[in-house]
């Protein structure tokens, strides 16, 4: 393993803790301003979008485990490739999610 994949596995773990967290000024700092987060359900948000949902409730995480499966470096470019489980609280429902994700 490279200091890139400690550092990103570090980032991924920090995401992770501010999305518990519901701490949504250090999740901010960490995402890019043209992020677009497509949700399990097909959901497209963008950066100020999942923001908002996280600081007024709409969506609120429980539990979330994130697996990174692998770490690619492409000129300057990285992707992490992953699995997801999450309890999420979406709209006053709870719900189990199970995942591959993908962040660039």
């Amino acid at each position: 393993m490279t200091s890139v994949d400690d550092d990103l596995r570090a980032l991924e773990a920090r995401r992770r803790d501010t999305m518990l967290a519901g701490d949504v000024k250090a999740l901010g700092a960490l995402l890019a301003p043209d992020l677009r987060y497509v949700h399990s359900t097909g959901t497209v948000d963008s950066r100020g979008s999942l923001l908002h949902k996280l600081a007024t409730g709409v969506i609120a995480y429980r539990q979330l485990e994130l697996a990174p499966l692998a770490v690619s470096c492409c000129g300057d470019a990285v992707i992490v490739a992953g699995e997801m489980r999450a309890e999420v609280l979406r709209g006053g429902e709870l719900r189990q999610v199970a995942s591959s994700y993908l962040a660039v």
